[in-house]
C-alpha cells in the first residue's frame, strides 16, 4: 500500500466483487443483497486510487499536469462509454422505450444522476449511469482541488480538509431528506449527497503513510477472520437500518465500513480465504468490471429471454451473468484497448 508499489494487490479482485453485487441486486434472485454497497464501493476504491496516483505523480514530479490527467480519463472511460449510449439509445428506442431529450442531453453530458436525481430513474438501459455521472464530476473537480490543497497546504490539513467534506456532506444530505423533506432520488443519485464516499477513499489515499494509520493497518488486519467482521457491520448497516438512517448517517458508515474493508483486504488478500482476489480469473472480471457494469442490465435481459425467470432464476441469473462477461470482454478488446494502450503510451 506504500507510494512505492506500482500496482496496489487485490484492488481488481475488489472490483470484479463490487460490480457481482450490483449485478446480483439487480437480477432480482436475491433481495438481502443490496446493490448500492457495490456502487458506494466504487465510490471508495475511486477516490483512494485517483488520489493514491496524483501523489504518486505530485512526489516525482512536484506537480500534477492536469491536462494529462484529463486525456488519461478520457481515453479509460469516453470510448466505452459513448459507444454503450449510442447502441442503447438506438436499441431502446427500436424496443419501443424512447428517451426524452433531457434523458439524451444528460446521458451525453454525464448528468444523468441528476436526472435521476429530480426526475426519477428512466425505465431504459441507462438508469444506472448515474454512478458513473458522480465519478466523473469527481474526476473533473477533485484533481484541481487535490493540487491546490498539495501546493498551500500541510498534510494534516490536508487530511482535515478532506475529514470536514466527509462530515459537511453527511450534514447536507441529512438537513436535505430530514429538513427540507427532499426524495430519495435526490438525496441518492446528486454528486453533492454523495461526495463522502469519494473523500473517505481520498483521505485513505493521502493518510496512508502517518503513524495512526499505520497502527490502524495493523489493527484491522491482525486476524484473516477481521474482515467477516467488517462485512457483517456492512450489512447490519444496510440492512437492519430504518430508512431515515440509511439516507442520511447511513451511507457515511457504509462508506467508512467499505473504506476499512479495502485497507483489510489490501493486506490480506494473500492470506487463506481471501487470496482468490488475486487470482487470475478476480483480476480478469475486474479488468474488465467497468464494461460488465456498463452493459449489465442487457446481459441480465439475455438471460430473461432463455430462461423464465419466475420459475428458474439462477438459471437466468447465471446465463444473464455469462452474458454481461461476453458483452463486457467484447467492450475491452474492442473498443477500449486500443484506446488504453495510447493511454498507457502517455
Amino acid at each position: 500500500m506504500r507510494a512505492v508499489h506500482k500496482h496496489l494487490p487485490a484492488l481488481d479482485g475488489i472490483r470484479a466483487l463490487a460490480v457481482f453485487v450490483v449485478i446480483l441486486y439487480h437480477s432480482g434472485v436475491v433481495t438481502n443483497v443490496p446493490g448500492d454497497l457495490g456502487v458506494t464501493a466504487f465510490f471508495v476504491l475511486s477516490g483512494f486510487l485517483i488520489t493514491w496516483l496524483l501523489d504518486k505523480e505530485y512526489d516525482r514530479t512536484g506537480t500534477v499536469s492536469l491536462k494529462e490527467f484529463y486525456i488519461r480519463r478520457t481515453l479509460r472511460i469516453f470510448p466505452a462509454y459513448y459507444v454503450f449510449i449510442v447502441l442503447s439509445l438506438g436499441a431502446d428506442a427500436v424496443l419501443g422505450h424512447p428517451w426524452s431529450k433531457g434523458l439524451i442531453a444528460s446521458a451525453f453530458s454525464y448528468t444523468v444522476n441528476y436526472y435521476n436525481a429530480f426526475l426519477g430513474h428512466p425505465s431504459t438501459s441507462v438508469a444506472h449511469a448515474w454512478s458513473l455521472a458522480v465519478e466523473e464530476q469527481f474526476y473533473l473537480l477533485w484533481p484541481i482541488t487535490f493540487l491546490a490543497l498539495r501546493r498551500k497546504a500541510s498534510s494534516a490539513l490536508r487530511q482535515q480538509a478532506l475529514v470536514s467534506a466527509i462530515l459537511f456532506v453527511l450534514i447536507w444530505r441529512s438537513a436535505l431528506f430530514l429538513l427540507a423533506h427532499v426524495r430519495p432520488s435526490y438525496v441518492y443519485n446528486a454528486f453533492d449527497a454523495r461526495a463522502d464516499a469519494l473523500a473517505v477513499g481520498c483521505f485513505m489515499a493521502l493518510a496512508r503513510e502517518g503513524k495512526t494509520y499505520r497502527r490502524f493497518e495493523g489493527l484491522v488486519r491482525s486476524s484473516a477472520w477481521l474482515p467477516l467482521i467488517t462485512l457483517a457491520l456492512i450489512w447490519c448497516s444496510r440492512e437492519l437500518g430504518t430508512k431515515g438512517y440509511h439516507y442520511t448517517v447511513g451511507m457515511t458508515v457504509d462508506a467508512l465500513l467499505l473504506g476499512v474493508f479495502i485497507v483489510q483486504m489490501l493486506g490480506l488478500s494473500e492470506s487463506r480465504g481471501w487470496n482468490w482476489l488475486n487470482n487470475r480469473p478476480s483480476r480478469w472480471l475486474g479488468l474488465i468490471s467497468y464494461p460488465c457494469y456498463l452493459w449489465h442490465l442487457w446481459g441480465l435481459d439475455v438471460g430473461w429471454h432463455l430462461f423464465d425467470p419466475t420459475a428458474h432464476k439462477w438459471a437466468a441469473f447465471i446465463a444473464g451473468y455469462l452474458a454481461t462477461i461476453a458483452i463486457a470482454a467484447g467492450s475491452y478488446y474492442i473498443v477500449e484497448q486500443p484506446f488504453l494502450s495510447l493511454k498507457e503510451r502517455r
